[in-house]
């Protein structure tokens, strides 16, 4: 009788480990599944704060040319007051470094496509009861993901403005 309670024992037991493998293996296939829906989310993500900082990064980057010819933007923007579009354009919009159609320098692991980035709209505000200025910077970044669709995403920039006249 000792000996078939051994034996009981010893059968439960891999009844028992037979159970808890079989229960592992369902949760390996469960988080193998988890896993695999959650890349392109991930994926997604990844491209859309790539996007944010590129055309955050434009903002910047017209920031720092309007620090660094002010006289030629206020110059430009009084010809637009006037009725000329043609310098305002060519100083912002219209110039070289503010649109940049294929930026290879983006693509990562999870996207071989390039980057879109261009400057939208760089304009002054003014208001004159409270002697205030502002400039308003805004750019767009573009790209085509791996399923065809079009992801884009804007940032816009807007910093007061002290003018400065010489007498």
């Amino acid at each position: 009788m000792n000996k078939t309670r051994k034996n009981s024992k010893k059968g439960m037991a891999l009844v028992m480990a037979l159970v808890f493998a079989v229960v592992l293996l369902q949760m390996a296939i469960a988080f193998s599944s988890m896993t695999q829906t959650s890349k392109p989310q991930t994926v997604q993500i990844d491209e859309r704060i790539k996007l944010d900082y590129l055309a955050h990064g434009l903002t910047e980057l017209a920031l720092l040319k309007f620090q660094l010819y002010p006289g030629d933007y206020y110059a430009c923007w009084e010809a637009h007051e006037l009725g000329t579009d043609n310098y305002l354009n060519r100083f912002t919009i219209n110039a070289p470094e503010f649109t940049i159609a294929n930026f290879t320098d983006s693509k990562s692991s999870f996207n071989d496509q390039a980057i879109g980035i261009q400057l939208a709209s760089m304009a002054i505000y003014t208001d004159n009861r409270w002697k205030t200025e502002a400039l308003f910077i805004q750019a767009g970044a573009e790209y085509t993901d791996q399923f065809g669709r079009e992801i884009s995403k804007d940032a816009v920039r807007i910093v007061s403005l002290q003018r400065v006249l010489k007498k």
